[in-house]
């Protein structure tokens, strides 16, 4: 989705599905799958989340549509401007500097605990996440690949990539740390460093290959260093495109 109203038709039918909106999980649902849809760049930062738009798409009164905005808002989502209304944020380069800081730490220590405990299923599902990215760069190579369908394949590639593991590190509450801190800083922005510039996906594809064979090989110091100078490293290409949107221009990406 581009700048503009949310689009959130397919939301209504799933929230109706599971009762009615004086349920409790009425906004708790809402809540996610926003988050969700954020995360994703289906709803970009920018974006005016208008509650009267939302709340008719939804098939729901304004109020539960409202105390979503309001819980969004507390995790650090989405921005009320008063007089205006609520959009989706465009992280600031404190945000990023700092999610990413924090991002490095913790997938470093994922990493080093992954290389010793990873499992072959889970090992699969990495290898396979990997293949994702340097098949994306082939494509980008060698034919002409609609851009939203090689960000939402990129994506794709990198949540599983990372999920896995977070997931094999054994640490159960680092999974909820890590959506955190996404919701300060959406892990699909950093599409907007990337791009469809391939020697940058390119490199970042080759970080991962890095990063894979130091789980491989049992090398947790490695696959530590690693995970974290890929963080690093994202961050601060994402600062620098931060830097050149400016201050009161909108982003358009995606």
């Amino acid at each position: 989705m581009t700048m503009g109203e949310a689009t959130v038709a397919e939301i209504g039918p799933r929230l109706r599905a599971g009762g009615t909106e004086k349920d409790h999980d009425l906004v708790g649902s809402l809540v996610v799958e926003l988050q969700e849809r954020i995360n994703a760049g289906e709803i970009t930062a920018g974006t005016w989340l208008r509650q009267a738009h939302l709340a008719e798409q939804l098939g729901v009164s304004r109020t539960p549509v409202r105390e979503a905005l309001r819980r969004l808002e507390a995790l650090g989502a989405v921005e009320v401007i008063a007089n205006r209304g609520a959009r989706v944020r465009l992280p600031s380069t404190r945000d990023i500097i700092e999610v990413y800081e924090l991002h490095g730490l913790l997938q470093g220590y994922a990493g080093a605990a992954t290389a010793a405990f990873i499992n072959s299923e889970q090992l699969e599902r990495l290898t396979k996440a990997e293949s994702l990215f340097r098949q994306v760069v082939e494509d980008l190579r060698t034919t002409t690949v609609d851009t939203a369908e090689v960000q939402r394949r990129w994506h794709e590639a990198n949540t599983r990539f990372h999920m896995v593991i977070i997931e094999a590190s054994g640490n159960r509450h680092l999974v909820e740390v890590v959506e955190g801190l996404h919701r300060k800083v959406p892990r699909n922005l950093t599409w907007i460093a990337l791009g469809n510039d391939v020697r940058r996906l390119e490199k970042d594809a080759a970080e991962h290959a890095r990063i894979l064979d130091a789980i491989v090989r049992g090398d947790g110091a490695a696959a530590r260093e690693l995970l974290m100078s890929h963080a690093r490293h994202a961050g601060e290409l994402l600062v620098r495109a931060v830097d050149e949107i400016g201050p009161g221009r909108s982003p358009h990406w995606g």
